[in-house]
Formats: structure tokens, sequence, C-alpha cells
């Protein structure tokens, strides 16, 4: 089967009204917890700078809310808005099949659409999965060759899953979408070079506004190469592709029913979840607030290492790419939320004096795929006591999901200090029945402040 043939097929995977109940808990849990991360990012630097350039270039007006500011433009930079918004904290899910961010991507795409088409919570759900099962379906036939050429996966795959959920929004046919799909592969970048930095949250960003456009306009009948993806010269000849690509879910499941999301329970890179859930296991078990920590030894995978190039770091963002500070402020804080990686924690001496002491070690037999990263850490104290640990499945994976309180408490972590908690909270309760809203207008007015920031 040509991949043109493979992703029509996925493109009409989802029947109206037929989402499988796992199917359609996933899509929520990921919905829920990356507005949660949009809201929280909209208040930072970084989404100010491309938000203000968005207004500025479009006139400031349009029918899409930039979510967490009473901000509103054309639906395309909004996507490109929220979707900055969304990844400058590194706080949102993750996925093991496409080895990036899916939610990052598809929500303000999805949203982008629907609000400005007037479409139902469960209509958005339902693209949010085709698009998940057209990410799925590049991450099986280019990850991890593609990833591991430097590509950041969650924008250079994500542009088609956005592109396909913008294309059911939208209602078009599955010849349109492949049209729209094919317009997309022209506009997929983002490079791993450029992680520690704030352009990485740019890559969702741009990812998402280049979906909208594609969309729109195989909408209004601007044409591509529907061949793009298996001529000579075309999207995966290009791009790189695995030599055997990995086998689809069995008996008809969804990628989404089986590889599913992970939630970070910290707002770090990826590969920095282990680390933190190993530090405060040994911080918890041996009580180490308050103690004098001599050294910090961690061994993990090549690819953890490569993800997470910093040492040092010199703001908050580095510090997300840092094995190194994400164990040393793990160990003296207890803690790995957003407080823990913000430019003043970072910067303060505790915390550097530390990560100098801290030594971490590449070793090829760790475990490192499907969202798991095996850590080894042993702490020892100036008193000369050692405590070790390993860890291989974090907190948050598919296979170890955090607790719904959890959950909220993430959501409301990041969305309260920008929309006041019981505004955040009501905003919560409307997301749990997401599937019933038949008019997402409330939804979006809760997850915007009341006064314009």
């Amino acid at each position: 089967m040509t991949h043109a043939a493979a992703l029509t097929r996925i493109y009409d995977c989802v029947a109206p009204g037929a989402l499988s109940t796992r199917a359609l808990a996933t899509a929520k849990l990921g919905i829920f917890d990356i507005l949660g991360c949009i809201v929280g990012g909209s208040a930072t630097p970084t989404a100010r700078t491309v938000r203000e350039l968005a207004q500025a270039q479009s006139g400031g007006a349009g029918p899409v809310s930039v979510l967490g500011t009473r901000a509103r433009l054309p639906a395309a930079p909004a996507a490109l808005a929220n979707g900055v918004a969304g990844h400058v904290l590194d706080y949102d899910d993750m996925n093991s099949t496409m080895v990036g961010h899916p939610s990052v991507v598809l929500a303000p795409v999805a949203f982008a659409i629907a609000e400005a088409l007037g479409r139902s919570g469960r209509a958005l759900l339902e693209a949010y999965v085709v698009g998940f099962e057209v990410n799925g379906h590049f991450g099986r036939t280019m990850v991890p060759r593609h990833y591991d050429a430097g590509w950041h996966s969650t924008a250079s795959l994500g542009i088609f899953g956005g592109t396909a959920a913008a294309a059911r929004l939208l209602g078009l046919d599955a010849k349109a979408a492949l049209n729209a799909l094919a317009i997309a592969a022209s506009n997929s970048a983002g490079l791993r070079g450029n992680f520690g930095s704030e352009t990485k949250s740019l890559h969702a960003g741009q990812a998402a506004e280049g979906a909208v456009r594609a969309a729109l306009l195989s909408a209004r009948g601007f044409t591509a190469n529907p061949d793009v993806f298996d001529a000579p010269g075309g999207y995966f000849s290009t791009y790189g592709r695995n030599d055997t690509p990995r086998a689809a879910p069995a008996n008809g499941a969804l990628e989404i029913e089986t590889s599913g999301i992970g939630i970070k329970p910290y707002a770090c890179c990826g590969a920095g979840i282990a680390v933190i859930d190993a530090a405060l296991e040994l911080h918890a078990e041996h009580a180490l607030a308050g103690a004098s920590i001599a050294t910090i030894d961690i061994v993990l995978s090549p690819m953890a290492t490569s993800i997470m190039p910093f040492h040092e770091a010199h703001d908050g963002l580095q510090a997300k790419y840092s094995i190194a500070y994400c164990a040393a402020v793990a160990l003296l804080d207890g803690k790995g939320g957003l407080a823990q990686f913000e430019d003043e924690r970072a910067a303060r001496g505790d915390v550097r004096d530390l990560v100098k002491r801290t030594r971490v070690t590449a070793d090829p037999s760790k475990v490192s795929g499907a969202g798991k990263f095996g850590t080894d850490m042993r702490v020892t104290l100036a008193d000369g006591r050692e405590f070790a640990t390993q860890l291989e499945v974090p907190r948050g994976h598919p296979t170890r999901p955090l607790e719904a309180d959890r959950q909220l408490d993430k959501f409301l972590e990041c969305a309260a200090p920008v929309l006041g908690e019981p505004r955040a909270s009501q905003a919560a309760r409307l997301l749990e029945a997401l599937e019933a809203q038949d008019d997402l207008a409330p939804l979006i007015e809760l997850l915007c402040p009341v006064e314009a920031r």
C-alpha cells in the first residue's frame, strides 16, 4: 500500500460518534493537560513576543481566542500563539511512537478551527484522534531514524496530525485531506539543535500554524502533489524513514488506544522525568531535606544525554535540558514543578554548586525508548553515607499514569496564576465533560482571564 493510500484510509478511521471509550478518555486527557500548559505558558515572555508579532501582522483581530489572554486572531496565527504557549513550559504530554508531544500541535489547531466554525466538543475530540492516528503513521514510518538525524518530530511530524485534525473539522473529504497533507509536507521543520532555547517552543507553534494554513488552502482548491510521500525526492525519501516501518496496531486498534500518551509530572524535557523521579524517591526515602550532599552520580542512555545536552544551565530553559540540574534541584527542593525551572531558581548558588558536583555518564545498555529512560542514581553525603536507586518507568508513563488528583493539581498549577483559581477550577469541570459541550464558547471564555493582559 502506498503512503497516500494509507493516509487516506487513516483519515477515515473514525466515524462520527464512534470513538471508543479508551480513545475518548485519552484524547480528553491530552486536551485537559495541554490547555493548562497553554494558559500557563501564555504569561511567559516567549509567548508574549510571538503573540505581539502575530497581532501586529494580522491587525490584532480575528475569530479565535489566544488562550490565557483576551487577544483574538485569525485561525492560523492564533494556532501559532497557542502552540508556542503550550510548549514553552515543556510540561506538555508525550507519545512514544512519534517521540514527541502530540497535543501541543493538535489542540491549538483543533481549537482554532472549532472556535472559528462553531464546532462541538465531540467534533473536536474526533478531529484530535484522527490527527493522532496520522501522527502515528509518520512515527511508525520514520522514527527513530528521522529523530536521530536531528529533527524535532513534535513539529516535523506533528504538522501532519494537525493538518488532518483541521481537515476533519473543516469537513474535507479524504482526497482533499491528502492534498492538505501534501501541502504541509513542504512546511515540515524543527531542529533538535535548538533545544534549550525559545525556538524549541516556536517549533510547535509553527507546526500548528502551518497545519491550519495547509488545510485552509486545500479547502480553497490550492493544489499539491498527492504522490509527494511516495515519490523519489519526496517527503519520506528526503526526511528519512526506517528501513522497515513498524507495524500498525493489531486487530484494527487505534494508535491512541495502544501507545497512548504520557503526562509529565515535572516541567522539564521528557528524558529528565526519570531523573527527577529517581531523585525524589531518594529524597523521600532517606529524608534528604537539608542534608549536605557531596556528589551525585547518574547513569542513563546516550539518547537521554543527547536530548539533554547542557550540564550547567544559564537560565530556566536550559535547566529543563540539563540532567545534572534536574537531579540537583529535585534533591534540594523535593519538587520538580514550574518553580524549579524559573530563571531565578536556576541562578541560585546552591543548585549551581551541586550541579558542579554531579557526574553524568551515558551507558548504551540503559533502557531508552517507548517513553522509558533507564536511570541509575547514587547520592553521596558529606558524612560518607551513600544512597542509590534505579528507575526505568517514570511516573506519568501510560503504564504508570498520574492519579486524577495529580492531573488536576498540575492543571491548576499552570492555569490558576493566570485565570484565578475559581475560573481555572470551573474550566476543569467543563473539560471533564468536553464531549458533551455542543458550544465551546463557555469553556473558551473561562480559559481567558477576565481582564486583558
